[in-house]
């Protein structure tokens, strides 16, 4: 059902728009500029970042009866207008290839560029916001002009294939694969989409300058995570260098990773042996749809590996926030200790455990290391986090779906689930869809006063024949908020300041710890409602009439 928007509720329905807009153009944009052009302006209008005007729409005007209303605003002095719908919890959405401005006297479908340079902000914002949206239109292109993907119903494929056949990206971000750095070379090399299977590459690092928390003595847990056969390569490969274990801690580096921090400070830490390389070994990865979580392509079962980036996806730094790293195993132990002990929980919950960790620290952590010049520029770029692969977790006749697949359109024009709708009923369906993903999530927020992020990529769906019986749960490690006074078990949270000081005095709000259920409620409200649940609402009112 639709909610009206607060902005919305005030206009009259005879407000005036500019009139005589055209019906869809075929040609003008092509479908990726489109699109980043629509998630544009959806964001625009549903922050409140403009001011508009919108009407009802005349039915039979060229665009699905779905997109009932007209919208008209400004960007800067540039008159803009489209055709778009009011649908849950707000979110504004428009017909794509609706988008017009108009420039001298004409209304013209609106390209990016020059929507974006109409925008009244800084020109170092304005400049900094057109490349990662023409960086995401430029991958996009790539991946139709190269990958099959979007020319083939992917209904039937695996966990593993389906995070990099789902090439749509974030639904309402605009620049969903802006990627900062990556090259098309790149983009095809270590980019999901293209499931291109790449070896890691290793680093003995001085022990002074590493934090970490593994489960057993780091010689036993990497023997077993690799195999002795490729942990006494690793090892050869180090004592031919004239160094050991003793002093030197192994740590997992993306290929592409050591070529964007080629730079002062990493070929100083390379000259002063500080670092050690040790060159690509073990199982081949391929990137998961998160970028940075590669998934074994050799070994499914075997762990994720969550690895630092030097550049920028939907506007957020994809390096390690330095004290949300090893903290890792401790919040994933606590939160399995929560889900382990409750019986409402320990049926309907998985975790995917976050167990092990490091940290490169270019400061150096003992009496007699010097810090190499400039060792800022390594701070949070160089470290793993292994977490347990959703095939080691399904019962017998169990299959696992990304939860955004559950609203994308396949290349027949019908849903990802349109085969599940049609065999189990659209009503029982999202029924047992709500059971299965909204109450573990609700219990553990109202009973145990713990919020975690819970977007599309953080969430798995497990199912029989599409028929969902449980809901699998990652990213923990800087996804997760509790307020202590709500806490239904205090007595399990961990005391993360003897791993991390900085929990000893970072203020509420800054770490895991929020200072109002008002924060764990907006959490909660936001990543399953408003920018999960509220997606799959609007593909089902599309294409099932619900």
């Amino acid at each position: 059902m639709k909610a009206p928007s607060p902005r919305l509720a005030a206009l009259d329905s005879t407000t005036s728009l500019p009139s005589g807009r055209a019906t869809p153009r075929e040609g003008a944009l092509d479908e990726p500029e489109r699109r980043v052009v629509r998630q544009l302006v959806e964001a625009l209008l549903f922050e409140g970042l403009v001011s508009f005007r919108s009407a009802p729409r005349a039915p039979g005007s060229g665009f699905a009866a779905i997109y009932d209303r007209d919208f008209a605003f400004r960007l800067g002095q540039v008159p803009v207008r489209c055709v778009g719908a009011v649908s849950s919890f707000g979110r504004i959405r428009v017909a794509e290839g609706s988008i017009e401005h108009r420039a001298h006297g004409v209304w013209r479908e609106a390209p990016l560029r020059q929507l974006v340079e109409s925008l009244d902000v800084d020109a170092e914002a304005r400049q900094r916001l057109l490349t990662e949206l023409t960086q995401t239109v430029a991958l996009c292109r790539w991946n139709r002009a190269h990958l099959a993907h979007h020319l083939r119903p992917r209904r039937g494929l695996s966990f593993q294939e389906l995070e990099s056949a789902l090439h749509e990206g974030h639904p309402y971000h605009p620049s969903f694969k802006a990627r900062a750095g990556f090259s098309l070379e790149d983009h095809r090399d270590y980019g999901p989409e293209a499931a291109t299977c790449f070896q890691l590459q290793w680093l003995a690092v001085d022990a002074r300058r590493v934090r970490t928390a593994l489960p057993e003595a780091p010689e036993r847990f990497w023997a077993r995570e690799l195999g002795e056969r490729v942990y006494a390569e690793l090892t050869t490969r180090l004592t031919d260098q004239g160094a050991s274990w003793d002093d030197r801690a192994l740590l997992p580096v993306h290929p592409w990773q050591l070529r964007a921090l080629d730079g002062p400070a990493l070929r100083q830490a390379f000259t002063e042996r500080v670092l050690l390389p040790l060159g690509p070994a073990g199982d081949r990865y391929r990137a998961s749809q998160s970028l940075r979580t590669l998934l074994n392509a050799d070994r499914p079962e075997a762990s994720h590996v969550k690895l630092p980036l030097a550049t920028v996806c939907t506007s957020s730094p994809r390096h390690f926030r330095a004290h949300f790293v090893c903290t890792a195993p401790a919040v994933s132990e606590w939160l399995g200790a929560v889900v382990g002990e409750d019986p409402f929980l320990r049926d309907r919950a998985v975790l995917l455990r976050e167990y092990a960790a490091a940290l490169f620290t270019p400061s150096p952590r003992a009496q007699g290391a010097a810090a190499p010049h400039g060792a800022e520029a390594l701070e949070g770029m160089l470290g793993v986090i292994l977490r347990e692969s959703v095939v080691t977790k399904l019962a017998p006749g169990e299959e696992a779906v990304p939860f955004n697949a559950l609203t994308v359109v396949e290349a027949d024009g019908r849903p990802f689930i349109a085969e599940w709708l049609d065999a189990h009923g659209v009503e029982a369906w999202v029924a047992r869809l709500l059971e299965v993903m909204l109450l573990p999530l609700w219990h553990l927020l109202v009973h145990h006063g713990i919020a975690f992020e819970a977007h599309p990529q953080n969430l798995i769906l497990l199912h029989r024949g599409g028929w969902p019986e449980r809901l699998a749960l990652r990213d923990f490690h800087d996804d997760t908020e509790y307020v202590a006074d709500f806490l239904r078990r205090p007595e399990l949270l961990p005391d993360l300041g003897r791993i991390d000081p900085y929990f000893d005095t970072v203020p509420d709000d800054d770490g895991y710890r929020m200072a109002s259920t008002d924060d764990l409620r907006e959490l909660f409200t936001d990543t399953a409602y408003v920018f999960n649940l509220a997606d799959l609402s609007f593909l089902l009112e599309r294409h099932a009439g619900f």
